[in-house]
C-alpha cells in the first residue's frame, strides 16, 4: 500500500471525544470508531507528512517491555515521513492515530485488562494529549515518535543506539527527559549519552541512574554546557558519575 497523507481531527472532534469517554467505553474496550470517521472533522489532511500504513500495522502492543517500546518507537517514527517537532506537538494528529489507524496497538498496550474508572483514566492519559508533557510522555503514539526524536538529538550519528540506552528502563527515560531539561540542551544530552555508552555503571540500575542525574543537577546545574568543548563536557560528566558512585556506596552501607 502506497503512503498516504496524514489525517488529523478537528479541535471540535477532539473535544467531543474527550467529553464522551464514558459513553464510548465499549468502543475503547473492544470496538472501534470507524463509523464516526465518516463524519466531518475526522479526516483533515496534511500533505506535509505521509503515513506508511504497512509499517503502522507492525506496531505490537501486546508486550509491555522496554525492548518492545524501542521497536515500536522505531516503527512509528519511520511510518510518519516528514513529521517535524512542530507538527508533533499537535494533539489532533495523535488523537486521530490513537482512535483510528493505531487503535489496536493503543488498546493492547495501555487499555487491555482495565475496566470502569481505571479504564476511563487510562483512556484520558493515553488516547489524548492535551499538553506538551502528555504529548511527550503519555499519549500511546506521540510518546513513541518523541522517543526517537529525543534520541536523534542525543546522538544524530547513532539515534537507535541512543534510543536503546534512554529506554533501557522507564525510570531512565523519565530521568533523562524530565529531570534536567536535557533534551532542550543538545550538548548536555550528547554528553550524557556518551557517558552512558562508556560507563556501564550509569545504566546498571535505576538507582544508579537516579544518583547520576542528581549529581549532574548538583554539579552541572549552573554550567553552560554550550560553552564547553566535548572533552570538557565529558570530564564534568565523569566527575558527576564518580560522585554518584560514592554517594550510592555510602547510602548502601
Amino acid at each position: 500500500m502506497a503512503p498516504y497523507p496524514l489525517k488529523f481531527l478537528s479541535e471540535s472532534r477532539v473535544s467531543e471525544l474527550a467529553s464522551s469517554i464514558s459513553e464510548n467505553l465499549e468502543r475503547y474496550a473492544s470496538g472501534n470508531f470507524v463509523d464516526l470517521e465518516r463524519e466531518n472533522g475526522w479526516a483533515i489532511e496534511t500533505t506535509a507528512v505521509t503515513v506508511d500504513l504497512e509499517l503502522l500495522n507492525k506496531l505490537d502492543g501486546t508486550s509491555r517491555t522496554a525492548s518492545a517500546d524501542i521497536e515500536n518507537s522505531l516503527v512509528l517514527y519511520r511510518a510518519l515521513n516528514g513529521m517535524t517537532p512542530a507538527l508533533a506537538r499537535d494533539e489532533r494528529i495523535w488523537v486521530r492515530l490513537a482512535h483510528i489507524e493505531c487503535l489496536d496497538y493503543a488498546r493492547a498496550r495501555w487499555l487491555s485488562g482495565h475496566t470502569g474508572d481505571v479504564l476511563e483514566q487510562r483512556i484520558r492519559d493515553h488516547m489524548f494529549a492535551p499538553n506538551l508533557t502528555a504529548i511527550r510522555d503519555d499519549n500511546a503514539l506521540s510518546r513513541l515518535w518523541w522517543n526517537v526524536h529525543i534520541a536523534t538529538i542525543a546522538d544524530p550519528k547513532d539515534p537507535e543506539g541512543a534510543l536503546r540506552l534512554i529506554l533501557k528502563t522507564a525510570d531512565i527515560r523519565s530521568n533523562f527527559v524530565e529531570r534536567t531539561g536535557t533534551v532542550s540542551r543538545r550538548p548536555l544530552a550528547r554528553a550524557v549519552v556518551r557517558a552512558m555508552r562508556t560507563d556501564d555503571w550509569i545504566t546498571s540500575s535505576e538507582q544508579a541512574f537516579r544518583k547520576f542525574m542528581i549529581a549532574l543537577n548538583r554539579n552541572g546545574g549552573g554550567v553552560l554546557f554550550e560553552a564547553l568543548d566535548e572533552s570538557e563536557a565529558s570530564a564534568l560528566i565523569e566527575k558527576c558519575a564518580s560522585s554518584a558512585k560514592k554517594h550510592l556506596k555510602v547510602s548502601a552501607q
